[in-house]
């Protein structure tokens, strides 16, 4: 079954009306993590998923509507574990959730010679976005400020110049995953020899009564005994919130500068359907 999807001559029914919808809800999610304080609604968020769910019912086509939905499963599922870890938003993996259910494969605009999964373009190109507005804005913002870089990771561009000259002499390949893979290492790079200015310059130091559901926990910034006395975790839910406001905790620190990331998943989206056949090794 999954081969027959994969390179299969699969079209998703209703197609344009997919892609309408799914860009209308990703653009209206981005407008709120911009203009809203990173607080997209509830029931926006709600409503996108099931309209996503509904859309597949209407234009049902069996194969690609059992796919969507094991891909939608199986990414949300990984999204919820960088969820629960700080990592990533509640309403990141909505949307996701929503545009896998809407377009299950990049659609025939694309000219994929295969039916790649359109997810797995848009988080490559939504990441690497991201990882440019990493180097640039903050390192601009760094400037600024008197950092002091942790130089030992600077040993890291030795495997990297080594697995440089094994993959540009391979057969394998390609320049646009060189590129991605070099900007990537870089800006890791440089998150690692900054991560605490940076911490610092996305971290606040609030009042246990302001803390919302959602909040992440800067606890890279905070006092180790006292994480440890009380039991803190990165992710703050309302029983968590309920739990910490009965101890002896009157502050900690937040990430409350987090840059938003659906604005960079709508932007993956744009670019994935001009670039992603750029991504095929052959």
């Amino acid at each position: 079954m999954l081969e027959d999807i994969l390179f299969g001559q699969l079209t998703m029914p209703g197609e344009w009306i997919r892609l309408v919808l799914a860009f209308a809800g990703t653009m209206i999610g981005a407008y709120f993590d911009l203009f809203n304080k990173k607080n997209v609604p509830d029931m926006f968020l709600y409503c996108f998923l099931a309209l996503a769910f509904i859309v597949n019912l209407v234009f049902y086509e069996p194969t690609l509507f059992w796919f969507s939905i094991g891909v939608a499963v199986f990414f949300s599922a990984v999204g919820y574990l960088f969820y629960r870890v700080g990592q990533l938003g509640g309403a990141d993996v909505f949307i996701l959730a929503a545009i896998m259910l809407l377009l299950p494969i990049n659609p025939s605009s694309v000219g994929m010679t295969f039916n790649m999964p359109f997810v797995l373009s848009v988080i490559i190109f939504s990441g690497v976005a991201f990882a440019l507005y990493v180097l640039a804005y903050f390192g601009w913002k760094l400037l600024q400020v008197e950092a002091k870089p942790n130089l030992i990771y600077l040993l890291m561009f030795i495997p990297y110049f080594l697995f440089a000259y094994v993959y540009v002499n391979s057969f394998l390949f390609s320049a646009v995953y060189f590129a991605f893979i070099s900007v990537l290492l870089f800006s890791m790079i440089f998150f690692m020899m900054f991560k605490s200015s940076i911490n610092m310059l996305l971290a606040e130091e609030l009042p246990v009564s302001q803390l919302e559901d959602g909040d992440v926990l800067a606890i890279e910034v905070m006092n180790k005994d006292l994480i440890e006395r009380y039991k803190l975790t990165r992710l703050m839910t309302a029983s968590e919130i309920a739990r910490i406001k009965k101890t002896k905790v009157s502050e900690v620190w937040v990430y409350t500068k987090l840059p938003p990331f659906i604005p960079f998943i709508l932007a993956g989206m744009i670019l994935s359907m001009f670039f992603a056949k750029s991504l095929l090794l052959f």
